[in-house]
């Protein structure tokens, strides 16, 4: 009798177990299948102009290209990874928003040094409600990160002179994408490419606008469910 219930308790621990273990490894699978899903996935290239201009002048519609030594272009090349799709509500209108996780490399191409590199990384939420999206398909993001360049930018210098520089600042993308409302995977983005010691690894910034091109492929599965019979 001790024999048997002994064996019937290993054969429960035994089923236990495995049923641990098929849970876990389902858990572990559905983990790498969000991470290699293309739905999930962004691709982005573009080439800015750096200002001599505060964010503020630039709003204001003051901005200027960097002059001299401190004028060039950043080429930059991101990719992102859409973590959650949001869909917030407000008194019965229904918004849609991504929460995504841009990695982005720069190659900045000043007069004054040779090209050197630079690299942001942080979180954004991409607002895609808009009431005209059906003539034009319009899509705002922005968010916070930190960007590591390997040298200062010489607008930094010009605007800050006499005061340290640190090669870490925050990161504030603003992006605004537009596309034709049967292609939106197809994206024609304008930006600006901020980056800033936020009175935190110092005073100022500098600001990069440019143009791009982003492919989303997360876009490209909605139109074909669009169009589905």
């Amino acid at each position: 009798i001790v024999s048997a219930s002994a064996a019937e308790t290993g054969t429960q621990v035994s089923s236990n177990d495995g049923s641990q273990t098929n849970a876990v490894s389902q858990s572990t699978n559905e983990r790498q299948s969000l991470f290699l899903d293309p739905d999930r996935w962004s691709f982005q290239a573009g080439v800015g102009w750096i200002t001599g201009s505060t964010i503020h002048e630039i709003l204001s519609g003051n901005g200027e290209l960097a002059r001299k030594e401190a004028e060039g272009q950043i080429y930059l090349f991101q990719v992102s990874y859409k973590l959650a799709r949001l869909e917030p509500t407000y008194r019965n209108h229904r918004g849609e928003m991504d929460l995504e996780l841009p990695v982005v490399l720069g190659v900045v191409d000043e007069a004054k040094d040779d090209v050197f590199m630079q690299y942001s990384a942080g979180i954004t939420l991409r607002w895609k409600t808009f009431p005209w999206n059906r003539w034009l398909y319009t899509a705002f993001e922005t968010g916070v990160g930190f960007t590591y360049s390997a040298h200062v930018l010489e607008t930094e210098r010009q605007q800050h002179p006499n005061r340290e520089r640190s090669h870490l600042e925050f990161y504030w993308p603003i992006q605004l994408m537009f596309a034709h409302p049967r292609y939106r995977q197809h994206q024609l983005v304008l930006f600006n490419h901020h980056h800033s010691g936020g009175l935190v690894f110092h005073k100022g910034g500098a600001n990069t606008l440019g143009i791009g091109y982003r492919y989303d492929f997360g876009e490209r599965r909605r139109r074909n469910a669009n169009n589905a019979p």
